[in-house]
């Protein structure tokens, strides 16, 4: 029986990582499809570093459009990343008749639509479990064991670096820009955290989570993106004193007919799963109709969980699986209005900076009675640890987004605050 033979674009981290995987598990690999799988190319620009694995130099090319192309070739994996020459490389690939696997969830969730309905299109698949949650299976789990679920939310932990940066701000404390050098040192973070610590990785990732979660279409633009760094030291010692812990959370919901979809800095229970996950894993948990929750976690990223993940892709793609890259047809695929942020309901923690003045309190729960705002709870640090402005924390009761908005906005006025507050949503 033919082998079945995969083309690799991209010999980097994930890359190298999928050679050592399909070298390694060759002969298990081959028991559970049935056929061998065959590494027939590798195309990247850079053919001279070293990746720590051994390869045929004669598979080796600079070429990926070449490889797309190549009838030999069944399956194409795209590690390459970005959305420029990652899209043209899958759309060339699945034009010629390929299955792809890919872990690049930016191109996806930005820009996916198109070549999802390619896929459809010419009968092939468009895979990509490794593109959420590392080698956390969510991706097949929601599209084969939870297909018979009604999924009514799901949330979690995406981002391995901010996660990392999180759990050492509140184990250890320290300022910010401190633990993320320590995270670039250990090689947790990029040279350009950007994506990750604004946020924006984990939005790509709870994109793709709701698609199948609720057979739907998702706007990227659309998404709510906060990142952690407005956070500070003071917001985790308030953050012990409330026996919470601060995460940077994904959420998807869909209510009444609309999805809301967000990702922010939360303040969650000490007793919470997910309070609980720490250092770079991740965790998603998910709330069905029937099953109720479920939480998913474990190493969200590195070279062999994710490449565990991307082989994991290329056997079902072996396999012959008829199930569709979402879960759904695409024609079957829903387009649900996306929740406004200001619509949204939640607790709030209010950080204001305020001068050490008599009336702060009164004049700051004046402005929030104004708008209805009801207080749960007030904090405030030793006035002797700061000098020229006090960390002053009020914790409401559940209200809309919009009306806090305008209640912080009057408060920023206020003669006795300095600077912006910093607003937490709280979950339970």
């Amino acid at each position: 029986m033919d082998s079945i033979k995969v083309g690799l674009l991209g010999f980097g981290v994930v890359g190298s990582g999928v050679v050592k995987v399909l070298q390694k598990n060759s002969a298990e690999i081959e028991k559970r499809v049935g056929r061998k799988i065959e590494l027939a190319a590798i195309a990247d620009l850079d053919l001279k570093t070293d990746r720590g694995v051994k390869v045929d130099k004669k598979i080796l090319t600079t070429d990926g459009f070449a490889v797309c192309a190549d009838p030999q070739i069944d399956i194409i994996v795209e590690t390459v990343g970005g959305t420029g020459i990652a899209a043209k490389f899958i759309e060339t690939a699945l034009s010629h008749g390929k299955h792809v696997v890919t872990a690049n969830k930016a191109l996806l969730s930005e820009k996916g639509e198109p070549l999802f309905a390619l896929a459809e299109k010419q009968g092939k698949l468009l895979l990509f479990e490794a593109a959420v949650g590392g080698a956390i299976p969510i991706v097949r789990t929601l599209k084969t064991d939870l297909a018979s679920e009604k999924i009514e939310k799901i949330f979690g932990i995406l981002n391995g670096t901010c996660n990392f940066i999180l759990t050492k701000l509140a184990n250890e404390g320290g300022e910010f820009a401190e633990v993320l050098a320590d995270a670039q040192k250990r090689g947790f973070a990029e040279a350009d955290p950007t994506l990750d610590i604004e946020g924006g990785d984990t939005a790509h990732k709870i994109a793709l989570l709701a698609s199948i979660a609720f057979g739907a279409k998702i706007d990227f633009s659309k998404i709510h993106i906060e990142g952690i760094t407005k956070l500070s030291a003071a917001d985790f010692e308030f953050a012990r004193r409330l026996n919470r812990k601060i995460k940077l959370i994904a959420i998807a919901k869909k209510e009444n007919g609309e999805i809301e979809i967000r990702v922010n800095p939360t303040l969650l229970p000490i007793e919470s799963p997910l309070a609980k996950i720490d250092g770079v894993t991740n965790a998603i948990a998910v709330h069905g109709q029937n099953l109720g929750q479920i939480i998913l976690s474990g190493p969200g990223a590195g070279s062999l969980p994710t490449a565990t993940a991307v082989v994991g892709d290329i056997i079902e793609a072996a396999r012959g699986s008829e199930i569709p890259s979402r879960g759904v047809p695409e024609r079957l695929l829903q387009k649900f209005p996306i929740k406004k942020i200001d619509a949204i309901e939640s607790e709030f923690y209010l950080r204001f900076a305020v001068k050490d003045v008599a009336g702060v309190i009164r004049d700051i729960s004046n402005v929030l009675a104004k708008y209805e705002l009801s207080i749960r709870d007030i904090l405030q640090l030793d006035l002797n640890e700061f000098k020229r402005e006090v960390p002053l924390v009020i914790l409401l009761h559940k209200n809309s987004e919009l009306l806090v908005r305008k209640a912080v906005e009057e408060i920023n006025q206020l003669k006795c605050v300095n600077g912006k507050t910093v607003v937490l949503r709280v979950e339970e």
